[in-house]
């Protein structure tokens, strides 16, 4: 997750989708008005040249024809909010332009095939395939009933063995296959662009699922950093004054050295927060993951010694790994099991920091002698929680209890990354 915040930087699919389409296409998709009334006008250019050649003819009612084309195209107008209503009406509508056309035709089935495009766009295959061979072929049938074909002034030669039966059939034939696969085109178009749609929300619905999960994923690394820096920074500023407070009573230049450590500490607090904060605030791409602030295991274990924490460190095996991260973990696993000794333990002699490297994991030990039973628990258990989804990202595990013989110990195990046993390997290869 880079940039900005989360909602920022992530883009809705309709947003990429529309991206990838031209100009033209993405100015009809955001007016949708303009596209059903671009299908009444592309409707009337289609249909009107025909309807005025039939009405034309000898014998034709022009009238009807124009008002049956008039009401077919208001009817389009319809066709997104009541699609199954829409394509009766320009059915019957068409059927009855038949009726008045006689053998010399109807509509031209232009008005069907649009309504059967926008049925399709809304309803599934099992309607809209055998809506389209109904309708077509109820239509065939009516134009034969209606005396299609006109076979008058036709003159065939009986020698070419064709008679004008045999020739009107197929017409029938043609006629009809054209009719009903036009009008199975036209579904099939309209199906594909449902498909398309059906997938472009499935999609979107999935970037929004991932786009919350990622948001709660980095709400809780956020919240674990804060309860992290937070809760050991305080823990030991308040060792530090109650410290202070005893000690100036004695020797006040020890107090000062305490009082300095104790400004020292808040200072490196605050510098933790603002350097979160200003990662969750920045405009340049990088990694929104708040790192330690460059002061080592070492320097860590040196402040809790000043704060009172007598602490003997082992650390066997060879170095940790250059991977940055995992020695966060480290640090903060270390870090936050300390501030609990420091906070709730009490009559402490000796607190153990283990580390042992083996070849392809890392144990880490925390134990102290204290009594912390005495001490009630003020806590929220995000520490032990946060120690474990750390330890979870290397496949690790953390154990924390009471010891027999008194006092409180934490046991985690974390699996090196490969790289970091790679750079062993290479080590050991050049000595």
């Amino acid at each position: 997750m880079t940039q900005q915040t989360l909602q920022e930087t992530v883009a809705s699919f309709d947003e990429l989708t529309a991206k990838r389409m031209g100009r033209v296409r993405r100015y009809l998709r955001t007016h949708p008005r303009l596209v059903v009334i671009g299908a009444v006008v592309l409707y009337l250019l289609l249909t009107l040249p025909g309807v005025l050649i039939a009405a034309a003819m000898p014998g034709a009612n022009a009238t009807g024809l124009l008002v049956t084309t008039l009401a077919v195209s208001a009817a389009l107008l319809y066709r997104r909010k009541a699609p199954m209503t829409v394509i009766v009406l320009v059915f019957v509508f068409e059927c009855v332009a038949l009726i008045i056309a006689g053998p010399q035709g109807g509509l031209g089935g232009v008005g069907m095939i649009i309504a059967l495009y926008t049925v399709a766009t809304s309803y599934s295959a099992k309607r809209t395939i055998p809506l389209a061979v109904l309708a077509g072929s109820f239509q065939v049938v009516l134009m034969v009933l209606m005396g299609f074909p006109d076979m008058e002034g036709m003159e065939l030669d009986p020698s070419d063995g064709i008679d004008e039966a045999v020739f009107s059939r197929i017409i029938i034939g043609i006629s009809g296959s054209f009719v009903i696969g036009f009008y199975i085109a036209a579904a099939a178009v309209g199906m594909n662009v449902r498909n398309a749609r059906i997938h472009e929300a499935e999609l979107n619905h999935w970037a929004r699922q991932v786009s919350s999960l990622a948001q709660v994923q980095e709400r809780n690394r956020i919240a674990r950093e804060m309860h992290d820096v937070v809760a050991h920074s305080l823990s030991v500023m308040i060792a530090l004054s109650e410290g202070a407070r005893v000690v100036a009573k004695r020797d006040q230049s020890r107090a000062d050295e305490v009082l300095n450590e104790l400004s020292g500490t808040g200072r490196a607090a605050l510098a933790d927060m603002r350097r979160m904060l200003g990662v969750l605030r920045q405009n340049e791409t990088g990694e929104l993951e708040p790192q330690p602030t460059g002061g080592n295991v070492e320097q860590l274990l040196e402040g809790f010694r000043t704060a009172g924490l007598p602490i003997t460190f082992t650390h066997t095996g060879g170095d940790l790994p250059e991977d940055i991260t995992f020695q966060l973990t480290v640090f903060r696993m270390i870090q936050e099991s300390l501030t609990n000794s420091l906070r709730y333990a009490r009559n402490v002699s000796d607190v153990q920091v283990r580390l042992e490297r083996r070849h392809d994991e890392l144990r880490l030990e925390v134990m102290d002698n204290g009594d912390a039973t005495r001490v009630p628990s003020v806590g929220s258990g995000r520490g032990l929680r946060g120690m474990r989804e750390r330890a979870a990202l290397y496949e690790g595990t953390v154990e924390a209890g009471p010891v027999a013989s008194g006092g409180w110990i934490v046991k985690a195990v974390l699996k090196i990354p490969e790289c970091g046993v790679k750079n062993d390997k290479q080590k050991t290869a050049k000595e």
